[in-house]
Parts: structure tokens; sequence; C-alpha cells
């Protein structure tokens, strides 16, 4: 008997666990039953908006531990559906729904949806009331609005109409505009709606007075970025546009536009302008490199406001391992500031390359100007270089009167996919005019990036140049041409092509004709390989060689701009070149 009990005892036992293990296997298959959603028979749009009004939805991907409420969701799902599709113009569309447990455990839950007949549009009545119905901006709107008479009803378009009005009215100083009258009707039995808007602009806010805060320029200063005056009606383009000319001008860190319309009195609302000035002085230093001038440092101080017209200074001093550099200016805004200046500068130069060796001493006048995409840049020097060719050194005084014209078009200046740039000048001396020399100098120059795909693109550029004069021997070594280097033909040193002395030495030519084509990928964010080849050279007659080069680079888009380090390998001559340049693609 005591065997037996003691066997009575296992066996309870072990069918106590087995009726646990079958409990707990039942329950886990119970818990972790998840649902899943099927709409068919609409387009992916409807389908989506569909997902979106669902209540269901909320539980699609989870656990499943409340049947009851997972079937009460199911039945509110065909008048959610309904619903879904009506924005779009579906008022009588079809839904068969299920709802089944599948034999893993899990749940689905479908929809076969057939949206109908869609709602068309007949009849779209649009009214502007007011001072606005004759402001081009509104009539542009209804007249481009998919809200059209036989047009499908997309509850959206109707939306998104009453929102540009508003955003217009506001933009445009209407600050009384109401909607008298905003509807849809829908004859379900028809298909068919009617759209009805009637938006009451009222009159339109004008400018009171304009007011500015506390600043290092004067006033009359101010008033010469206004693109609008006291009388006029307010347009928030126009108040964005001061706002962003005002952060150009470089004498504020901060500015604000603001219409005051706690102030807004009988149609008249004051702008106030309120100004946070930058420091008066910004010093600058700074290092680098280049294969072309060796190592780098460069001083600067920067007088954003002399005074308070609002006259600018600039001096800096830059020092290289070839040409050492000290330039100042003092520049004063013209009648529009925003796009004239004109000022003083000097400038004192000393070069000594491979090629040339010279100091240049240079005081003058110059104006600058944007006229439409072009910028304009106009001076007259007063310029002594004494320079060095073969051991014989020459002083020559010239008054050089010069032209020059910018273009520059990109999409990005520091990461450029499109764009280009186009700079051509001309300058002159003549020996009736207190030079020592005649000449005349024209330059043209250009710069193209083109995207090919998603990671390529092209990138050519071009340099030109011409110079006559009464005695070729007496013009200055920096008015002549020269090629090669990191911005010319890579693969030769820095002004290391030209016409060369009897004693071997470049002395510089006539002519330039520098041209170059490149590729690059790229490989990683911000990185790019790049393969290239140049040609080009510096000569007195059109008979003399074209030098070209090839090689092969990489390109880094830092935070301060594009970092290139270059392989080249001349053509016809031996050796190869590293190449280390800084500086946009335009």
């Amino acid at each position: 008997m005591e065997i037996f009990t003691i066997q009575s005892n296992r066996f309870s036992r072990r069918v106590r666990g087995l009726l646990y293990a079958g409990l707990l296997l039942g329950m886990t298959q119970a818990w972790s039953a998840e649902l899943s959603l099927q709409i068919e028979g609409v387009s992916d749009e409807l389908a989506s908006n569909v997902k979106a009004y669902l209540s269901i939805g909320s539980l699609e991907s989870q656990l499943i531990t409340n049947e009851s409420r997972l079937r009460y969701l199911h039945r509110q799902a065909e008048e959610e559906v309904r619903q879904s599709l009506q924005p779009f113009g579906y008022y009588n569309p079809t839904v068969i729904s299920a709802l089944e447990q599948l034999p893993s455990g899990d749940w689905l839950a479908s929809y076969q949806v057939d949206a109908g007949v869609r709602t068309q549009l007949e009849r779209v009545d649009i009214q502007i009331t007011g001072e606005g119905a004759t402001d081009p901006s509104f009539l542009a709107l209804v007249e481009n609005t998919p809200l059209q008479t036989g047009a499908p009803l997309r509850h959206p378009d109707y939306e998104d109409l009453k929102g540009r009005l508003q955003s217009v009215a506001s933009e445009r100083g209407y600050y009384r505009a109401v909607f008298e009258r905003s509807r849809i009707v829908v004859d379900r039995l028809t298909n068919s709606a009617v759209v009805e808007i009637t938006y009451a602009t009222g009159p339109r806010t004008r400018i009171s007075e304009i007011r500015f805060s506390d600043s290092p320029v004067s006033e009359d200063l101010l008033r010469r970025y206004l693109r609008f005056t006291e009388g006029d009606p307010v347009n928030v383009a126009r108040l964005i546009d001061l706002q962003g000319a005002l952060i150009d001008s470089n004498y504020f860190a901060e500015v604000q536009v603001l219409p005051l319309l706690d102030e807004l009195e009988a149609g008249q609302i004051p702008i106030q302008v309120s100004l946070t000035p930058r420091p008066r002085n910004l010093y600058e230093a700074g290092i680098g490199f280049g294969t072309d001038t060796g190592a780098r440092l460069q001083l600067g101080i920067e007088r954003r406001y002399v005074n308070s017209r609002g006259h600018k200074m600039d001096a800096r001093i830059r020092l290289s391992q070839v040409r050492n550099d000290l330039t100042g200016s003092y520049m004063i805004p013209g009648e529009d500031p925003r796009y004239d200046q004109y000022g003083l500068r000097s400038r004192y130069t000393d070069e000594n390359s491979d090629t040339i060796e010279s100091r240049t001493y240079a005081v003058g006048g110059i104006w600058q100007k944007q006229v439409g995409d072009w910028e304009r840049v106009l001076s007259l020097d007063l310029e002594q270089e004494q320079y060095t060719f073969d051991q014989e050194t020459l002083d020559q005084l010239l008054l050089i009167p010069r032209a020059q014209f910018n273009k520059t078009v990109a999409d990005d200046r520091f990461n450029t996919r499109k764009g280009y740039n186009i700079d051509f000048g001309v300058a002159a001396a003549s020996e009736a005019l207190l030079s020592d020399v005649s000449l005349l100098q024209l330059t043209l120059s250009g710069k193209r990036v083109d995207p090919m795909g998603e990671k390529w693109r092209l990138l050519s550029r071009f340099d030109l140049g011409a110079l006559t004069s009464s005695s070729f021997e007496r013009v200055p070594a920096s008015l002549r041409f020269y090629a090669g280097g990191d911005n010319s033909v890579r693969g030769y040193d820095y002004q290391e092509l030209g016409p060369v002395s009897d004693q071997g030495s470049v002395v510089g030519g006539q002519y330039l004709m520098v041209g170059s084509l490149e590729t690059d990928y790229m490989f990683r964010p911000d990185w790019r390989l790049a393969v290239f080849a140049d040609a080009g050279n510096a000569f007195n007659d059109f008979n003399d060689s074209i030098k070209t080069s090839v090689g092969v680079g990489v390109r880094w888009q830092s935070p301060v701009g594009p970092i290139r380090l270059d392989l080249a390998k001349p053509i016809s001559d031996s050796g190869f070149r590293i190449h280390f340049t800084l500086g946009p693609d335009l």
C-alpha cells in the first residue's frame, strides 16, 4: 500500500503539471495574438486615408487582450470608412468587412471597399468683396484653384483655397477680412456638389508711420533701404525684404520689422523696425596652406560703421611664402546702399615667386554697383611697380582705369550642384595720362557646374586674356599673363608657363588661353573622387605650344567649403605635381 500511495502521488503531480502547462500554453497563444489590417479595392491614396480614420487601426500589430473591444471597434469601421472617403468626393461607397481569427491565433480585419461614383462640382461660386475684389493676388488664387465647375470634389482643395485666401489677406494688410459664407452642399442622390465662398476683405491697411529703434547709423541711411513709405499698403513680403537687406548691411546682428497690430486704427498701422547693432569692430585672423602660395597667414580689422553715415573701413595683411599683401579701404554707402557703394583703397604687394619678383604700391578710387544679376566694379588706380627680370630691374608708374563685371548663379554657393560664374574685365593706361607705358588689357573667365545624375558632376572652366601695348617690354610683371598652378594648368608650378627670356626665365605673355574639364563622383556623403584634364598656356605667338595635363583628385565638402587634393601629370613633360586648394567651385 505504501508503494501504491507513492506512485499515486507521483501520477497526480504529473497530471497537474501537464494541465498547468497546457493552460499556460493556451494563455500564451491568446496573449500573443496580433491584429492585421487589410484594405482592398481603392487607390493607395484612399487606402492611406481609410487606415488613418479606422479606430481599429490603433490595435494593428498589438497583442489582443480584449476580444470584446476588438469586435466593438470592428463594428465602427464601416462608418469610419465612409467618412474617410468623403474628403475625396466619394459619398456612396460599398464596404464589405470581415473579422476572423486565423489558425495561428492572430486576427485579421479585412475591408473590401468600392468607392463608387465620385461627386462632381455642379456649381462653384467664389466671391471676393471689399477692396480686395480687384487685388491681383486674390484674383490669381480664384482663377487657379482646382475648384472649378465639372471638376471632382476634393475637400483638401476647398480647405487649401480658404487657407490661401487668409494668408494673402494677412500678407497684404487686409486685417479685417472674414468669411461671410463658406460651405459645401452635397447631393448624394445625384453625386453632385456646390461650393460657395464669399470672402469679405474689408479695406486694405495703410502704413501710418515707420519707426526705427536706436541705431549707430542715421535714420536717413536706414530709409534708403526702404522699398515702401508712409501711406503705402502693408505688404509683408516687403517687410521681410527690408529685414533681409538690413541684416545684409552688416550693421546689425538682429532685425525685426513688424506691424504694430495693437495700434491699428482707422485702417492705418505703424511699422516698427527694431535693430540690434553688431559690435563696431571685427577682428579676424586665419592661417592656411596652398601649393601655389605655401603657408599663409591673414590678419584683419573691419570697422563696420565709422560714423552715423554708415561709412566702413577695412585693413588687412596677408602673408605667404610667395606673396605678401597689405590692403586698406574706406567705403561709403551710395544712393541705394543695398547695391551701391564707393570709396578709396590702397594696396602694397610684394611678390617673390620663381617667376615674378616685384613690388607694387597702389592707391585709387572704386565704385561697386549691383546691376541686375551683375556686379559692376569701376576703379581708377595710380600704381607704381618695381619688377625684376634676368637681374634687370624696371620701375613703372601707371594710371589705370578698370571695369570689371561678374555674375554668379548657383543653387548653393558652398556645395554647388548646378551653376555658373562669368567674369569680364578691361584695364587701360596711356602715356598721355601719367603712365610710363600705354596698354589695353582684356580678360574673360568662366566656370560651370552641371549635374549628371545624383552623384556625378561635370565641372568646366576657362581663362582668356589679351594685352596690347606700345612697348610690351615695359609692361609691369603683374599685368602680364602666366599659366600653371592650382587654378590654371595643374601638373605645373605656379606661373611656370609662359614666354621665356634668352636666359630661360619666364617673363609672361601677351595672351592667355586655359581650359579645364573635370568630373567627380560622390562615393560617400561630403566626399568625391575626381578625374580631370587641363590645357593651356601664356604666349606671345598663337603658334606656341599648348601644355596639357591629366590627373585625379579627392574632394571633401568641409564645414568651411570644399577642400581639394589633386595629383596631376603633364602629358608632354616629365614629373608630376600635388595641388592642395580650398574654396568654392564657382
